[in-house]
């Protein structure tokens, strides 16, 4: 692993966190991630499965009214799964990207929802995959957002991304970005991949792998 790893990583730290997510820190968070994140993957999904499940294929009438998403079903199962969850008041609207459709979910007091660095957003996502994947709900590619805290922390990345490129080239050697989730790595490769003068590829196991940015003579 090259030597910057640790630099670069105390310098995408010092990034300061927006304010719905410094206040989810103390006894917010460990209430909400004590209850209700630890059997995220199983129990919310089995709970959610028993209690709401759609008749004939249909979203519930709940769902139809209060969602005013009703053709759309992955709108439909996010407002339930975030209803069942606690919060209320909330509103679920999509938008169709090149590669995928973007849910956003807005409403108040969310930070608990998204979690520190983004953790219990991605654990929500990948419930919301997996039941699409088990019935057939869409076939494209779903990406969850709170508050826009994924839209902006995608702009710190592509940022952060294009800063790493040009030390890459200015100091001629390979730089390390801190470990990062799938999805954040996805951002940073899209980021440079029509940078002809540096190449990125990723390195290490899961949960330490990280995305190394080079100067594309330098690539092994």
């Amino acid at each position: 692993m090259p030597e910057s790893m640790e630099s670069r990583q105390e310098e995408f730290n010092e990034v300061p966190e927006e304010d719905f997510e410094e206040e989810f820190e103390g006894e917010a968070e460990e209430d909400f991630e004590d209850e209700a994140e630890e059997d995220f993957e199983d129990e919310a999904e089995e709970e959610f499965e028993e209690d709401s499940e759609p008749v004939d294929g249909e979203p519930t009438e709940e769902a139809w009214d209060e969602a005013e998403e009703g053709d759309d079903p992955v709108a439909d199962l996010l407002f339930e799964i975030v209803s069942k969850m606690g919060f209320q008041d909330i509103e679920i609207e999509w938008e169709e990207r090149e590669d995928h459709v973007r849910y956003f979910v807005e409403g108040g007091e969310l930070g608990a929802l998204i979690g520190r660095h983004g953790t219990t957003l991605e654990a929500l996502q990948y419930l919301v995959g997996v039941i699409n994947s088990r019935r057939g709900l869409v076939e494209h590619k779903i990406i969850v957002d709170i508050e826009g805290y994924r839209e902006r922390r995608e702009s710190r990345l592509r940022r952060l991304a294009q800063r790493t490129a040009n030390e890459a080239l200015r100091e001629g050697q390979e730089i390390a970005l801190e470990p990062m989730s799938a999805g954040d790595r996805r951002v940073i490769h899209l980021a440079l991949s029509s940078n002809a003068s540096v190449s990125t590829f990723s390195e290490g196991d899961e949960p330490d792998r990280c995305v190394i940015v080079a100067p594309r003579r330098d690539r092994r």
